[in-house]
């Protein structure tokens, strides 16, 4: 065979193997819409709670301002105490009808469920001129071994803040060092006893 012939041959091969290839559509599941989900402002964060299922628990918010937390934080979110039957606990957050509340959700499986808003600060944003609401929440990750009548962090809700050395607002990096930085936050969590 000459030259010419088995460069013929090895095109002809390498335009059958392009043209093998497909794209096939898959199966739908509940995960492919999470991240338009999260783009719409809906977020979830699941706990396992099982190590207190069967006791006395409550639900517990804490506001802080400037690193200082509120005269009537922490505030009970749900009035009473409820014995804890389930499991699982979701903490979530919802669009809000306006810039100035957060809507948050928690269902505590076989419990209860309730929703209830945060009250949001503005924040001038140099870059833009203007003043704006902007909030992340983050998961906390629990610590253990849990103590009886001792405030669980389980969810941070924090504020964006304005760093005039970049020029950016921003709201990045680990919890304790956003914790140094947002100007306004609160700390969802839970009590057991």
């Amino acid at each position: 065979m000459n030259k010419q012939t088995i460069i013929t041959i090895l095109l002809a091969l390498v335009a059958m193997a392009g043209q093998a290839q497909e794209i096939k559509m898959n199966e739908t599941t509940i995960n492919d819409y999470i991240p338009m989900l999260n783009a719409k402002g809906y977020q979830a964060y699941s706990f396992d709670v099982s190590a207190i299922k069967g006791r006395n628990a409550t639900f517990n918010v804490r506001e802080f301002v400037n690193g200082k937390e509120v005269e009537d934080s922490p505030r009970l979110l749900f009035p009473y105490y409820f014995e804890a039957r389930g499991d699982k606990l979701v903490y979530g957050f919802l669009p809000s009808d306006n810039d100035s509340t957060a809507l948050c959700y928690f269902n505590w499986e076989n419990t209860l469920r309730s929703g209830w808003s945060l009250k949001l600060r503005r924040l001038y944003w140099e870059s833009e001129n203007k003043y704006v609401y902007s909030y992340r929440p983050d998961p906390f990750e629990p610590t253990s071994p849990l103590e009886k009548e001792t405030f669980i962090p389980l969810v941070y809700y924090s504020s964006f803040w304005y760093d005039a050395e970049d020029k950016i607002t921003r709201c990045c990096g680990s919890i304790s060092d956003i914790i140094k930085q947002s100007p306004h936050y609160y700390i969802l969590g839970i009590k057991y006893y």
